[in-house]
């Protein structure tokens, strides 16, 4: 009986390999797993201020921007005030009204 459970002790019992192989198989996954989402996290930090700088190059573009169209509204409402003015002194002048 002693003889049958060593031998079944011999089948149960790992070699060194085999827990080596055991031990990479799982470090080496569970390595590369946070490598890789470390790498995500980066790339995920450095898109997110990119953004943030584009945004804030947009805004300034848009305010700039409006700021040459108020700039253009304001010339248009001077030569539409000017017209007006042309209209009335020839109305005045030539129309007697």
């Amino acid at each position: 009986m002693k003889a049958t459970r060593t031998k079944n002790r011999k089948r149960n019992d790992m070699t060194d390999a085999q827990l080596l192989t055991i031990a990479l198989a799982i470090i080496i996954p569970l390595s590369l797993l946070l490598y890789s989402n470390s790498r995500i996290t980066d790339t995920k930090e450095t898109l997110s201020n990119r953004i943030a700088d584009t945004k804030e190059t947009l805004r300034a573009d848009i305010q700039a921007l409006r700021m040459e169209i108020m700039a253009g509204l304001e010339k248009i409402s001077g030569e539409i005030r000017d017209v007006r003015s042309d209209l009335k002194i020839h109305e005045l002048e030539h129309h007697h009204k």
